[in-house]
């Protein structure tokens, strides 16, 4: 059987009940070490205009000139997703990240080169071996390890993407999630709906 990659995330119900979970844990003061990688996304939905909160995991890139990320002496921020929230970061847009138990304004830009794409969730793959699958919201059948080719498929066929995440130079000075006014931001969230956002990627049954 030839080797392919797929999305593979939990059902409908047990996504909801997770994502509850990580909006809860992740603003808290004391999110503990799921917080190095996962994170929350804060923006407003282009159709809609309603502001959203997104779990999702977060992942730095090694920069090399064969993924179009040059020599950033910074790994980037990159999201990994497929959900159709990422379409709300096509030309960049800015939000807040909560991230390490601290919030601080951001900017997400969708990742629009297939082939970029593609290295990325390669690079990532080949990092994270047998955790690669929860940690990338993917499942590989076949039995030889998925190479570029097949990343590049999975990413034109499953809208596999992206999102590259800018921190504010002053990051370090964001509201500590935890305290008032960070979680007065994220209870007046509304939850995450459909037209601009599905899910987290990450399975967050941690």
């Amino acid at each position: 059987m030839s080797t392919r990659v797929e999305r593979a995330l939990p059902d409908g119900e047990e996504r909801v009940r997770a994502d509850a979970r990580m909006r809860a844990l992740l603003a808290g003061p004391a999110p503990g070490p799921i917080a190095e990688r996962l994170a929350l996304l804060h923006f407003t939905g282009r159709r809609t205009g309603r502001l959203y909160t997104v779990p999702a995991g977060i992942h730095r890139l090694t920069a090399t000139p064969e993924n179009g990320l040059g020599a950033s002496p910074v790994p980037p921020l990159v999201v990994a997703t497929g959900s159709p929230w990422r379409h709300n970061f096509t030309g960049g847009a800015g939000g807040e990240l909560t991230w390490r138990g601290r919030r601080t304004p951001a900017r997400f830009t969708l990742v629009t080169d297939l082939e970029r794409t593609a290295r990325g969730y390669l690079m990532l793959y080949q990092r994270y071996g047998d955790a690669a699958g929860r940690r990338l919201g993917i499942a590989v059948t076949g039995e030889d390890a998925p190479g570029l080719a097949e990343f590049t498929e999975a990413v034109d066929r499953c809208g596999l993407a992206l999102v590259e995440v800018g921190l504010a130079p002053d990051a370090g000075s964001g509201a500590a999630a935890g305290t008032p006014d960070a979680q007065d931001r994220v209870a007046a969230l509304p939850p995450v709906g459909a037209t601009d956002t599905d899910t987290a990627d990450e399975r967050t049954s941690q």
